[in-house]
């Protein structure tokens, strides 16, 4: 059963947010109360004030309406810490169902299914009840492309995958920071649409701030224009040359301001999305971690030789931002690109800001993205403390204790001890129908994803060597393609001797050989494969229903050991205890299935 430990703690965190979330909205009724009772008091106020003037009833009637004003800020703040609280108690109550493996409230991967994989379609890496499901609390469309890649991609490092375990180690450990991050990112909300707009607006070229003229202009015509209307001021000139440098200013706003509104609209999307990021990048700067590849991550976030911090400069930006609005009123606009250049001027900072820290978006986004990733594999973490960090192996290929598949409920699994010595080595798996064969070579596949890609593995111990994994296990024809089945299956062997033949090492895991050919056929050509398959120093499992690919075992007894997953029969009933022996199967149970599903009579 999973820990009833972290039960708990997950029902405890949704029973301490629900109070914070019954405070918040105490808090926010309140506020509503106080809001009318000071607008009602300030407009009395005015009334007083229209009937009889005095400046004391002024002062009271603007303090009033300050305190209006202020009380709808904080209204506005804690209605975003209600929405975050509410995100937290809907995040706490999905792991509760995912610990009873109901993990379909999450992202499945669909994206990332392709059949021709090394071994991703064949171990269910996506889609729906897969490892990936299992795996992904990404808010961030970023961080399940990382996520996904990474499974599609294991690190083949030593170092990357320790570096890893210490980083998952270390997030799992800090459920708050985690679950905050989180909350945060859902209230956000970042498609990849607004990551290739951001990305379209960095790489657009700069157009004002690499032409001298324009420098000139956005700083002399203000100068002389301000000047003039303080001459005017004194009486010192006419007011015909400040209304003609006014004018002037008033007709290149005019000359540019088909650019200027595009920019306009552009700036205005990415505001959003870049304040969106800016949430994210305080929380992640403000942390502290301790392990090599987060402080790695966290460096990402600073910028130049000072070590500029990414929030202190999207800040800027965002001040820029606000200040290029002010020309959307209308008055406001007029003077300000009568006497400032404003439209040139803000589109002139904008491109020096991009230009100086643009560069940085990208990496900033690229690491949020790790992060997410990571604290999706934190999280796995957390919620499976039985399982185990592996170790990497220099000799043996993979040692396991009580293995077991990481999506299979622990009261329905049945956990094996699995061993392989040395490169080189075939284990042929024999067994019935239905006796667990499949599985188990799934079983050993998912851990060797997970263990690396610096996850925990469900297993007591775990030794492993890095090698490619390729599997055959779920070939399928295409209709699109015109290949028959047998053909599909064939590719796919090809697949394998070409990358044998190519240097690579590699765990190969194959389940029943030239399935789609006549019995005699498939036994005479499965027999030269797996020695194909030996001449190359292939290491891996097959499992198999042909009894004969057994016999190898006395030919090659270096090189080829049989085991077996055994079944009972009695009479009519089948008993399995999905168990894996040595040895070679002796029971198989088709005829049984079929007289007890009434194909035939018994």
């Amino acid at each position: 059963m999973p820990d009833s430990g972290i039960k708990n703690i997950y029902k405890e965190r949704i029973n301490d947010f629900k109070k914070k979330e019954s405070s918040i909205k105490q808090r926010i009724l309140w506020l509503g109360l106080l809001r009318f009772v000071s607008f009602v008091l300030f407009f009395v106020g005015v009334i007083f004030t229209i009937k009889e003037f005095s400046w004391i009833k002024i002062t009271v009637s603007v303090v009033w309406l300050v305190v209006f004003w202020g009380l709808i800020v904080i209204h506005v703040v804690h209605n975003q810490n209600i929405k975050l609280v509410q995100n937290l108690i809907q995040i706490n109550k999905q792991e509760l169902k995912a610990l009873s493996y109901d993990f379909t409230t999450f992202n499945n991967g669909e994206q990332f299914i392709h059949r021709d994989h090394a071994y991703a379609y064949d171990l269910d890496l996506f889609g729906e009840g897969s490892l990936f499901q299992c795996l992904n609390r990404s808010f961030t469309q970023a961080g399940r492309t990382f996520l996904g890649n990474r499974l599609l991609n294991p690190l083949l490092d030593k170092q990357k995958i320790e570096h890893t375990q210490q980083a998952v180690q270390e997030l799992s450990e800090k459920i708050d920071w985690r679950q905050y991050l989180q909350a945060t990112g859902k209230l956000v909300q970042i498609s990849p649409d607004d990551n290739q707009k951001i990305k379209l607006w960095v790489k657009a070229p700069d157009y004002f701030i690499n032409k001298w003229y324009y420098k000139v202009i956005v700083w002399a015509l203000p100068l002389l224009t301000i000047s003039s209307l303080f001459l005017l001021i004194l009486g010192w000139l006419h007011y015909s040359v400040f209304a003609f440098l006014a004018l002037s200013q008033l007709f290149f706003a005019s000359v540019i301001m088909r650019r200027t509104n595009k920019e306009q609209r552009l700036i205005t999307e990415e505001t959003a999305i870049l304040k969106s990021y800016h949430q994210l990048i305080q929380i992640i700067e403000n942390s502290s971690f301790n392990s090599f590849e987060l402080n790695q991550l966290q460096q990402k976030f600073y910028v130049n030789s000072n070590k500029q911090p990414a929030s202190n400069i999207l800040k800027k930006l965002t001040r820029i931002i606000d200040a290029f609005d002010s020309r959307l009123n209308l008055i406001v606009g007029l003077l300000l690109n009568a006497t400032l250049m404003w439209d040139l001027l803000s589109l002139m900072r904008l491109e020096k800001w991009k230009k100086q820290y643009g560069d940085n978006i990208s990496r900033w986004i690229n690491a949020i993205a790790q992060l997410d990733a990571f604290c999706s594999m934190a999280n796995f973490r957390f919620n499976y403390p039985e399982y185990i960090f592996p170790q990497v192996a220099n000799q043996l290929v993979i040692e396991a204790k009580e293995l077991g598949h990481p999506l299979i409920f622990p009261d329905k699994r049945v956990d094996n001890d699995f061993r392989i010595d040395k490169p080189g080595q075939i284990n042929i798996i024999t067994g019935a129908n239905m006796a667990g064969k499949s599985t188990f070579l799934r079983t050993v596949g998912v851990n060797l994803i997970l263990a690396m890609n610096g996850l925990p593995v469900c297993a007591k111990q775990f030794n492993f060597s890095l090698m490619h994994l390729f599997s055959g296990m779920r070939t399928s024809d295409s209709l699109k393609e015109n290949e028959s089945y047998f053909y599909a299956e064939l590719k796919r062997l090809k697949q394998i001797i070409d990358e044998l033949k190519s240097g690579k090492e590699m765990f190969i895991l194959l389940d029943e050989i030239l399935k789609g050919t006549n019995s005699v056929d498939k036994a005479k050509g499965s027999w030269k494969f797996v020695e194909h398959l030996i001449k190359l120093n292939a290491t891996g499992v097959i499992a198999t229903h042909d009894l004969t690919l057994c016999e190898l075992e006395n030919q090659y007894s270096a090189k080829i050991k049989n085991q077996c997953f055994e079944v009972e029969i009695s009479g009519q009933k089948i008993f399995f205890d999905y168990r894996l022996r040595n040895g070679i199967t002796k029971n198989m149970n088709a005829s049984v299935l079929m007289q007890q599903m009434g194909i035939f009579p018994c």
